[in-house]
């Protein structure tokens, strides 16, 4: 496991607001968590098709310890308790498995809350997100970790393609902020510039509308 990188990629405002919504804001990764737990309990309805033994397993030992997750025990979320394995082990055990799939996504959330970039990088690129919103959540945390690692240009690729992909106003527009931001610490004013523009005019009514709005005010 490496050492966590508290040293944000630039010193400059832009790219530490990106850090404080994205990465330091709860909001983000319970709105996450809620999507999950909404397509769970479609899965325990039968929506989606039977799953083979090792699935049916393996969804049993990340309904065991995923509670963790949303208690905000993460020590005992990742590796497991007295009576149940983690979401570490789960992954390791049911490789494959849709209950792999989301215990990886689970851990990158984790990771990524902890600062522990690098760990999130490695169980989010593993993530394959069926959901348009729960996948574009995904990508857009891990753009936001790569911009912690210094790789702003796949940071910005990432989180655009996950506002693309959500095409939503609780996440399009949050995605395109962070896209600002990580141009900003570039020094690319112009592209920032676009993106906040493109929040004001087609998303006046989100969360970070204002936000845009005195980013474009202030550059007049």
């Amino acid at each position: 496991m490496s050492k966590k990188n508290d040293t944000p990629i630039a010193p400059d405002e832009a790219l530490g607001k990106a850090e404080e919504f994205v990465l330091k804001n709860k909001k983000t990764f319970i709105a996450v968590i809620l999507a999950i737990i909404i397509v769970a309990g479609l899965n325990a309805l039968g929506v989606f098709s039977p799953e083979s033994n090792e699935n049916s397993d393996a969804n049993q030992a990340i309904a065991n310890i995923e509670y963790k997750v949303f208690d905000g025990d993460t020590e005992k979320a990742l590796n497991g308790d007295d009576f149940n394995i983690g979401l570490l082990e789960i992954i390791n055990t049911y490789e494959g498995t849709t209950a792999a799939n989301k215990a990886h996504l689970y851990a990158g959330i984790i990771y990524a809350k902890d600062k522990q970039y690098e760990e999130a990088i490695s169980h989010l690129e593993k993530y394959i997100g069926s959901d348009n919103i729960i996948a574009a959540k995904a990508k857009q945390t891990l753009g936001n970790c790569y911009s912690h690692t210094g790789d702003l240009n796949k940071a910005i690729k990432l989180v655009l393609e996950a506002a693309e992909g959500a095409n939503n106003i609780a996440v399009t527009p949050a995605c395109l902020r962070d896209a600002a931001a990580m141009y900003e610490a570039q020094g690319n004013t112009a592209e920032a510039m676009k993106l906040y523009n493109r929040i004001k005019n087609e998303y006046p009514n989100s969360p970070v509308a204002s936000e845009a709005i005195t980013k474009i005010n202030a550059a007049k």
